[in-house]
């Protein structure tokens, strides 16, 4: 067995662990027992030119069934269209909709962790829950995420699917995006919270507070979700929870260039990880890393390499196993696409995690 071989033998593996650690974290999730309060929640949207989908999410939030009080603050983060009519339009025939403004030029790094903050700091609600602009959350999400919060969680991370759209490429995003909510989910289920998407998150406005805001993670683009929920598992006060239920629907991204840009921005937020975070990066990339060595020396010399494919296939099935349980029904038939995203994803590991840190990406400004 030459170098390669063995490196392949314990990244592996390696890699055949993780996953099944976060197969276990998944089964956790559906155990938690979710508690019968209804506290204040406040819903916080962020909306930069977001003309076009906006009307949609905002008719899904005012047809949530949350029995308890709520109101949903939406921001204008300095818009170009009619993103500002938009909301001024809905606040007139909603009582329950607060209308703000972002300020020029914002108080963060990134704008729209500004936003939020301006957000938040017009809201009541003892339950900060948050979503996109773009996105159209189901009747049951806010009754389905604030049940999550027993006494000793503090923050709660929900779901967020792919809107169905045909397309092979479409499908492949979807089930890419599958395997980035099992990591979320399946890391909080074993109490080693790793990511969460701000397209469906709440925590404690104690938590918010506690932390003062935003203001340790100010600096960094982006964030304002995964980098937040570090803030809170760093600290140990309280423990993060995932919502199997309710997913919100997110839009599909339409261009190449944007999809391009969305995955070197995930991309660059591997450069903050910390401890066992960074190692299991670190260890995902060099696993992917020998095994193209692998693939690349098979073809180059035309040898069948059995335990080249051997790992390659050992890793198809345990994504699969992943991926299985993480997928909602209305997914699940998107998963005949698997053998396509493995195809692509170790050329996008390696491509996306270096270009991402140099930091060659775009954000709203």
């Amino acid at each position: 067995m030459d170098w390669l071989h063995a490196s392949l033998v314990v990244s592996g593996g390696l890699y055949g662990a993780t996953v099944l650690w976060l197969w276990r974290g998944l089964l956790r999730n559906r155990l938690q027992n979710p508690t019968c309060d209804y506290p204040s929640v406040s819903v916080v949207v962020a909306a930069r030119d977001e003309e076009g989908p906006l009307p949609a999410c905002l008719a899904a939030l005012a047809a949530q069934d949350y029995p308890g009080p709520l109101e949903v603050v939406v921001v204008d983060d300095r818009s170009r269209d009619g993103t500002g009519a938009v909301i001024a339009a809905k606040a007139a025939e909603w009582p329950a909709l607060k209308a703000v403004r972002a300020q020029d030029p914002p108080r963060f790094a990134c704008p729209k962790k500004s936003a939020l903050a301006q957000g938040i700091a017009a809201s009541t609600g003892e339950i900060l829950l948050f979503t996109d602009a773009d996105c159209r959350p189901p009747v049951t999400w806010a009754r389905a995420m604030t049940a999550r919060f027993s006494p000793e969680v503090g923050l709660v991370a929900g779901y967020a699917r792919s809107d169905p759209v045909a397309g092979w490429l479409n499908a492949v995003l979807a089930v890419d995006n599958i395997g980035v909510g099992a990591l979320g989910a399946g890391s909080i289920g074993m109490g080693y919270p790793l990511s969460c998407t701000g397209r469906s998150l709440a925590y404690r406005r104690e938590v918010y507070d506690g932390l003062d805001g935003f203001a340790a993670i100010g600096h960094l683009i982006g964030g304002d979700d995964v980098y937040f929920m570090r803030l809170v598992a760093a600290e140990g006060r309280w423990r993060a929870a995932f919502n199997p239920d309710a997913a919100v629907l997110s839009p599909p991204l339409d261009r190449v260039g944007a999809i391009v840009q969305q995955k070197l921005r995930h991309a660059a937020k591997g450069g903050h990880y910390k401890g066992g975070a960074l190692v299991l990066a670190v260890g995902v990339y060099l696993f992917h890393l020998v095994l193209a060595l692998g693939l690349g020396r098979m073809l180059w010399t035309g040898i069948f390499d059995p335990l080249t494919v051997g790992v390659w296939v050992l890793r198809w099935g345990v994504d699969w196993m992943l991926l299985r349980r993480m997928a909602t029904a209305v997914e699940r038939p998107l998963l005949r696409y698997l053998p396509i995203v493995e195809v692509l994803y170790i050329p996008y590991v390696l491509f996306f995690t270096v270009i991402g840190r140099l930091g060659w990406f775009r954000w709203k400004t």
